[in-house]
């Protein structure tokens, strides 16, 4: 199964400092299980883009195996 998103739309704001920072600590604790995001390189600034959509265009589907593809396992 596979899942295509594809959106348009217009910047609404921007963030930055450290609700940036905190924004991007949020996915660290729930798919690293740390506190904060490790790899942050010395003097580097995040920012964080809020999109205001505009259209967005959602398909979920089955893809075919191609002839020859996959072989299932034994």
């Amino acid at each position: 199964m596979w899942v295509d998103l594809e959106g348009e739309g217009e910047v609404a704001r921007f963030i930055d400092g450290q609700e940036a920072h905190d924004r991007m600590d949020l996915p660290a604790r729930k798919y690293l299980g740390g506190e904060r995001f490790e790899w942050t390189m010395p003097g580097e600034q995040r920012v964080a883009v809020i999109v205001r959509p505009l259209k967005v265009r959602h398909i979920v589907g089955v893809e075919q195996f191609r002839p020859g593809g996959p072989v299932p396992a034994p």
